[in-house]
C-alpha cells in the first residue's frame, strides 16, 4: 500500500506524506498522534488497499521508525468481515522491518463487526485496508512506509 487513501477519526491524530532519505526515496506516512483518550479507537488510522487480493503472499511487511519504543497493533477485515490483529514491541528512533505472517494473525479478541462470520478461516483474496495505532500512554510520532503483501 504506497498511501492511495489514509485517515484517522480523530482529529488530533495528524497525518502527512513526506519522505526519509535515510532509508530511501519512498514515502512514508508521517503520523503525529496524542496521548491516548477514552475511546480505544483514538488513535487508530486507517489506510486503503491498492490491491485487495492478498492470496499470492504469506505475510504483510513494512519499514517503520517511530520516536520512541511502542506497541503497534495492525488490523484488517478479511472477506469474511473477520477482524484480524496482530501487535508488534517497535524501537524507538530507528527504522525496522515488521513482518506479519499471516499464520500469526488472529482474529482480535476486543472487536468483530456484526457481520463477522468468526469461526471461518482467514480468506485474504478481498482485503479493503488496514489500520495500525499506537499503543502507549504518551503522545509521539510514527513514521510507516509502504505496506506490502510479502512471501
Amino acid at each position: 500500500m504506497g498511501w492511495p487513501a489514509f485517515r484517522a477519526a480523530n482529529p488530533g491524530v495528524h497525518l502527512s506524506l513526506g519522505r526519509d532519505s535515510s532509508v530511501s526515496e519512498e514515502r512514508v506516512l508521517l503520523v503525529e498522534y496524542p496521548a491516548p483518550t477514552k475511546d480505544p479507537a483514538g488513535r487508530d488510522v486507517q489506510c486503503a488497499a491498492e490491491h485487495q487480493d492478498w492470496t499470492s503472499g504469506r505475510a504483510i511487511s513494512f519499514h517503520i521508525k517511530p520516536t520512541h519504543p511502542v506497541k503497534l497493533s495492525l488490523s484488517f477485515i478479511d472477506r469474511n468481515r473477520v477482524a484480524y490483529t496482530a501487535w508488534r514491541e517497535l524501537k524507538g528512533g530507528v527504522w525496522q522491518l515488521v513482518r506479519i505472517p499471516f499464520d500469526e494473525i488472529r482474529p482480535n479478541p476486543f472487536f468483530q463487526p456484526p457481520d463477522a462470520k468468526t469461526g471461518a478461516p482467514l480468506d485474504v483474496s478481498e482485503v479493503k485496508g488496514i489500520a495500525f495505532a499506537p499503543h502507549d500512554q504518551t503522545s509521539g510520532t510514527l513514521a510507516p512506509g509502504k505496506v506490502v503483501v510479502s512471501k
